[in-house]
């Protein structure tokens, strides 16, 4: 009889003993893929209604890596105190369900729209309604299915850790499937919808994943193994040390992540594709350093970490000037050697399978810590983005099993370290006008890079080397002296500079004022008189509405005209807050003291506005290196022209260091069906201006018939012709072949 009884259950486990490790893999790979694909499209689903702020990925990394850490600690509690597999596996189920509620995903409407002065909030809020459930309840399969297969009678149960390699390049996949196929091909409704399947997918190979362990394992296995695991006599003598170790380790390398991936997006644009190329490299980390035999170790990735920061200090730095994409390299190159050493260091110290949620539960506690502290805590703590810098210092003192000063020669460049860090010291704090000359710094610099990577050896001469480069970089700025405001979306730095005041955002200048109270009513820079934008301007004198998208200094209120209204739109309260102020620039209380200013993004602020209102409206918000994609696409430019009068006009303000952008107009005003011109205007080069004239290129587009006849007269303007390629709509950019189109 107990024969007959046991056939059956020894075919299920034979049966399932085939399908071997399959199932847990597929599981483990399909969540991770899930995880890191709705990131992105998180991020551009919430960007457009924050104008484009490289800040939103920022916060909403942040969001979803505390998503993570709650799915961590779930897995960790349920395995913890919940001791029966099958409890777990109905437990799991029963949250599975209940977290599909919110599927297909959008964005909540619950917290109305975005409030500029409290955006981090708001973006939470978003966050927590919108996807946070189904998010975090996945997020525990990597720890959980871990566990299971632990307790599956499988040979290799005892080292589950593989089973993460799976994982991670799950988590390879699902970032990169989101530039390569999910975004230009598919509209954001149907990329939510192929999640939402994904998800019931997962579903079924969880549960399935949960039966395969509790058909093929046994409870008693399970305690001899937990028994076994405990009286292991190599277990740390310190538990809180090493815990506090693998926090640090995880802690830096996540904060140097958000700080890489601030810097691209400030200096490129916040597009899904500039924000997947660091993540992809953190990720990768994971793969080589939990793999059962690394392609690179701990100790070698020691030996580089100093070269790495050399190179970034020289590409902080304002000493030496290297070309755009040669920087991005040098970032990711830094940001990938951090992230191996930081993780390699902890993967080499994982413990035994018992502690396997804990150690999983730590890891993500210490990357939650490093995202929110620059996306978080370093905005209110710090005037200035110095938080990167700091953690490139910081991953340097965590290489392992290093002397701080070093032994032999790498003493002697350690001490060349200590004098030329004191050198700069010496600079910043003494009395007096004398600064050194360009030359003096370069040669200090030059020193100071040499220190790192003699003193390479040693812990402390590679820390204090960089903190010279960085100290001498600070020196070299000529803004280095000025006011310095930092908000949410981004720096905001204010200086004089010879005869004019000037206005920088992150490391663009956003307009500049005559000091001399007799000029200050003059426009200058992009909206002198002599630039497209003030040609426009003086020539637009009947009267009527006038709308600006980008603040700035407000230089172009000083073009008003009798019987002309002005309505302001910025997304930036400290922009608005600070050209407002008298005691920095006067445009706006000399010129429009009435006219009204709207906070918040200027294409959703604009849907608001009654059609045909404006007789001229300027769309100001591409000078800066990172550009609101959102704000330059078919359907953005269709709403522009929906809000302009019978016979308005509508300029476009397209200056950029890095993306040729006139011709994304061109493709957009030829499927609208619109003419449009193109001006770019160079000051003279034996003149010498300073801030009073800046070169700017602008694009105009106008319904009025006269005035296309004047465009098309005018030598000075070209009318633009489509080249044939894709525009940009909501739902495909492509800003890759903006920056290429640059270059030639």
């Amino acid at each position: 009889m107990n024969k007959a009884v046991a056939l059956p259950n020894s075919t299920v486990r034979r049966s399932m003993s085939r399908l071997g490790a399959h199932p847990y893999i597929l599981a483990v790979f399909l969540s991770a893929a899930l995880v890191f694909l709705v990131q992105p499209m998180f991020a551009k689903m919430a960007t457009p209604l924050l104008g484009g702020a490289p800040n939103v990925w920022n916060v909403s990394l942040v969001c979803f890596q505390a998503a993570l850490l709650f799915g961590y600690v779930y897995a960790h509690l349920l395995n913890h105190y919940v001791k029966s597999l099958r409890t777990q596996i109905g437990v799991h189920a029963a949250l599975l369900a209940m977290a599909a509620i919110v599927l297909p995903f959008q964005l909540t409407s619950a917290f109305g729209s975005p409030d500029p002065t409290q955006p981090t909030l708001w973006l939470i809020g978003v966050f927590a309604l919108s996807i946070a459930p189904p998010f975090a309840i996945i997020a525990a399969t990597a720890p959980l299915i871990q566990s299971w297969y632990s307790r599956s009678g499988r040979d290799d149960a005892h080292d589950p850790y593989h089973l993460y390699g799976a994982s991670n390049v799950g988590s390879l996949f699902g970032l990169l499937s989101y530039p390569l196929l999910f975004e230009p091909f598919f509209p954001l409704a149907s990329q939510t919808l192929s999640w939402t399947i994904g998800y019931g997918v997962l579903t079924a190979l969880l549960i399935g994943s949960g039966l395969i362990a509790l058909s093929t394992g046994n409870e008693q296995t399970v305690a001899r193994a937990d028994s076994v695991a405990e009286a292991k006599p190599d277990a740390p003598q310190n538990v809180w040390a090493q815990r506090i170790w693998w926090l640090v380790c995880a802690f830096v390398p996540s904060s140097l992540l958000v700080g890489v991936t601030t810097y691209i997006s400030t200096d490129v644009a916040s597009a899904p594709f500039l924000w997947i190329l660091p993540l992809t490299l953190y990720i990768g980390s994971f793969i080589i350093v939990f793999s059962k035999a690394p392609a690179i170790g701990v100790a070698q990735v020691s030996r580089l970490m100093p070269y790495g920061v050399a190179i970034a200090a020289i590409s902080l730095s304002v000493v030496f000037t290297l070309p755009l994409l040669v920087s991005l390299a040098i970032h990711l190159l830094a940001l990938f050697l951090a992230a191996l050493l930081g993780h390699g260091a902890m993967a080499a110290d994982r413990p035994d399978a018992r502690r396997l949620t804990e150690f999983y539960l730590i890891m993500s506690l210490g990357g939650v810590l490093g995202g929110a502290f620059n996306a978080l805590l370093a905005p209110v703590l710090f005037n200035s983005v110095i938080e990167y810098p700091l953690m490139l210092l910081a991953i340097l003192a965590l290489r392992p099993g290093l002397r701080w000063m070093g032994k032999g020669r790498t003493r002697v460049w350690s001490l060349a370290a200590c004098v030329s860090f004191l050198v700069i010291l010496l600079y910043d704090v003494l009395p007096g006008e004398t600064e050194p000359t360009l030359l003096t710094l370069r040669v200090l610099s030059i020193v100071a890079l040499l220190a790192i990577a003699f003193s390479a050896g040693s812990r402390l001469g590679p820390i204090l080397s960089a903190a010279a480069v960085f100290g001498i970089s600070a020196l070299a700025n000529p803004f280095s002296d000025g006011t310095f405001h930092r908000g949410f979306f981004g720096v905001v730095q204010i200086d004089e500079l010879g005869d004019f005041r000037v206005m920088k955002h992150g490391t663009t200048q956003h307009g500049a004022q005559f000091l001399a109270a007799e000029k200050a009513l003059i426009p200058t820079t992009y909206y002198a008189k002599n630039t497209p934008i003030g040609q426009i301007f003086s020539a637009h004198d009947r009267p009527g509405h006038i709308g600006v998208v980008g603040l700035g200094t407000g230089s172009v209120a000083c073009y008003i005209e009798p019987s002309q209204t002005y309505t302001y739109f910025e997304i930036d309260p400290l922009v608005a807050k600070l050209a407002q102020d008298d005691r920095f620039f006067s445009y706006l209380s000399g010129c429009t003291p009435d006219a009204q200013i709207i906070l918040g993004d200027g294409r959703q602020t604009l849907a608001g506005q009654p059609t045909e209102k404006f007789d001229l409206l300027l769309i100001d918000a591409f000078s800066s290196d990172s550009i609101p994609t959102h704000l330059l696409t078919v359907e953005a430019v269709d709403l522009y022209l929906s809000r302009l009068s019978d016979d308005g006009t509508l300029a476009i303000h397209v200056s950029n260091r890095h993306l040729e952008l006139s011709s994304i107009v061109a493709r957009i005003a030829d499927q609208l069906g619109v003419t449009a011109f193109r001006q770019f205007y160079r000051p003279p080069s034996d003149a010498n201006l300073g801030y009073a004239e800046s070169a700017s290129e602008v694009v105009i587009i106008s319904l009025n018939p006269a005035l296309i006849e004047t465009y098309a007269s005018n030598p000075k303007w070209e009318q633009l012709e489509s080249d044939g390629k894709r525009p940009w709509t909501d739902d495909y950019s492509n800003v890759i072949g903006a920056i290429i189109a640059r270059r030639h």
